[in-house]
């Protein structure tokens, strides 16, 4: 099922809620705010889900600089005139003139279209948002214009502002977020997922030039890519998929093991519908490759890089509180804990066995199945299927990590 997470104010959450149970393919995950402006720590709060989505233009301007770190589809639902047409038609039947409001909104063309075609000339008392902006100046700005007496009623597009105006007894009114604009950006939200689903399991390949690279070196190549290194005429290759890969090259595991590197190894990665697609894609882009950088061609053959854009720190330190006190709970320690965190963000969400694990953690499968059945008592990991076993012997149970976000 598709889980799509939305930042939003407390009454657009259970709005968007009370719609989003008319479908089943997907579930909503609310994360409200009282600000806009606090949308950018929520962004930060969000467990696993395959989509964004914000309640507006605003908390996703807020929101930017950490968007840049996530590897999912994100979409805001847009005000758009139709929207700005009924909620004037609601305040002219409420009896307020149209010349005596006071209105903030995001696109000033669209405003000004709108009274033409109206053939009603635009209200004195109109403020374009800004990218980002805050609400206090919104608030000010509405309260001198009701104060001065030349206007009636305030609408806004900020939750915010209207609340607070509502409470110190102002007539005000909401810009109307229609129900079915707000059915339209989730059903967007949900085809973007689905569509990055498909893209994240296509055939993916990183490739490996160069004469300087140890064994101990290969072998943690070939464990952060979950793949087995072959032997290709132009190097060794790892198979894996686009999901895996964007999230190897995020990870700070891979940015340390790639910063160690001899200067002339020659690193690239390449997707594509087929193996050879893919290969042939990360051979091209290792044409591109410098000292200590690297590149990724998609299967539209569109350069991706240079590689790293940002050394990210992690936050995965045993010293972090909220993983020492998890590993406190389940009783791991928190080096394994630390580890584990680590290996569920390489896996981009696949499922995995205990013997997978083990080889990650440079432990024995048995010591591997005793953190899990710790973690699985606490909920922290889902069995969700059985590994067909090729030979004799019991199938290997299928496992999903369930792990909470940790605070940066």
């Amino acid at each position: 099922m598709i889980t799509i997470a939305l930042i939003g104010s407390a009454s657009f959450c259970q709005k968007a809620q009370a719609l989003a149970v008319q479908d089943a393919s997907y579930k909503l995950v609310c994360y409200e705010y009282k600000e806009a402006a606090e949308a950018p720590q929520l962004v930060k709060t969000i467990e696993h889900c395959d989509a964004l989505m914000f309640s507006g233009s605003l908390p996703y301007d807020f929101s930017k600089q950490q968007l840049e770190q996530l590897q999912i589809p994100v979409i805001y639902l847009r005000q758009d005139v139709q929207a700005l047409a009924i909620t004037l038609l609601k305040a002219a039947q409420l009896g307020y003139s149209l010349m005596r409001i006071s209105l903030d909104y995001r696109h000033e063309e669209e405003w000004q279209s709108l009274c033409k075609d109206l053939h009603h000339p635009p209200t004195e008392h109109t403020l374009c948002l800004q990218s980002a902006q805050p609400s206090q100046p919104v608030l000010t700005f509405h309260r001198r214009a009701l104060d001065s007496g030349q206007v009636d009623f305030a609408i806004t597009s900020i939750h915010a502002v209207y609340d607070q105006l509502c409470e110190e007894g102002y007539p005000a009114m909401r810009i109307v977020d229609t129900d079915n604009d707000i059915l339209h950006t989730l059903t967007k939200a949900k085809e973007q997922a689905l569509l990055a689903k498909a893209q994240a399991a296509q055939v993916a390949v990183g490739l490996i030039q160069g004469q300087h690279c140890s064994q101990g070196e290969l072998a943690e190549f070939a464990q952060l890519m979950g793949a087995t290194l072959t032997e290709t005429a132009h190097g060794l290759a790892a198979y894996s998929t686009v999901g895996k890969v964007k999230a190897v090259i995020a990870h700070p595991l891979f940015t340390k093991w790639h910063n160690a590197l001899h200067p002339n190894m020659r690193i690239s990665f390449g997707s594509g519908h087929s193996m050879e697609a893919a290969y042939n894609n990360a051979l091209v882009a290792s044409s591109f490759t410098q000292s200590k950088q690297f590149y990724f061609m998609d299967a539209k053959q569109i350069l991706h890089g240079p590689y790293p854009i940002v050394t990210h720190q992690s936050i995965h330190s045993i010293e972090h509180p909220q993983l020492v006190a998890l590993a406190q709970q389940v009783h791991i320690s928190t080096q394994n804990m630390s580890r584990i965190f680590a290996y569920a963000a390489l896996q981009y969400n696949e499922p995995f066995t205990a013997a997978q694990l083990a080889t990650f953690l440079q432990v024995t499968r048995r010591t591997a199945e005793r953190m899990l059945k710790k973690l699985h008592d606490a909920s922290y990991v889902m069995i969700i299927g059985e590994q067909s076993a090729h030979q004799k012997g019991r199938p290997s149970a299928l496992y999903r990590l369930e792990l909470p976000a940790l605070k940066k």
